[in-house]
């Protein structure tokens, strides 16, 4: 009975104090610790949902059901542009097209694929403060991702000199 308590709590300790490990060669991309961004969605499954949303009546509806399709982890290239595509082309209002580019851009899998999309369907918002803003979220996401690759090159040089 001993026994099963300390490796019970033996095992709990391991768990809580287990942190983050850091891989190298993320292509430039900046990704948060632990997030797992291979696409493991039905690509149809989800662009049959996006384009759902697309049908709904209130700006504010779609824009809340984009956004949440935004937040998902694991979210592919495709489904990204997909995303883009039909919030800029089925939503009217400008403050509503850029809560979704956000959200977009800060989620961890934001990838190049939907960088471009966000890049070549800026032209729908008519407003140039909308679009400075969301070009200012995308430049410090990619100075957030070449700061941890420089950060993560620096750790490994210092580690071979110290060897």
């Amino acid at each position: 009975m001993q026994r099963i308590i300390l490796a019970l709590a033996l095992m709990g300790v391991l768990i809580g104090t287990s942190g983050c490990i850091v891989a190298i060669g993320n292509d430039g991309r900046s990704r948060d610790c632990g997030a797992d961004c291979r696409p493991v969605y039905d690509n149809a499954a989800v662009i049959a949902e996006i384009d759902a949303a697309a049908k709904l009546f209130s700006d504010r509806d779609k824009a809340d059901v984009y956004k949440g399709i935004a937040r998902r982890p694991q979210l592919s290239g495709k489904a990204q542009t997909h995303l883009v595509k039909s919030a800029m082309r089925s939503i009217f209002s400008d403050a509503s097209k850029e809560e979704v580019l956000l959200v977009l851009i800060e989620n961890p899998c934001f990838d190049d694929a939907g960088k471009k999309a966000v890049l070549s369907n800026l032209n729908t918002l008519f407003s140039d403060s909308r679009k400075k803003r969301i070009l200012t979220a995308i430049n410090a996401r990619e100075m957030k991702a070449s700061a941890i690759q420089m950060e993560t090159t620096v750790d490994v040089t210092a580690q071979t000199m110290i060897k």
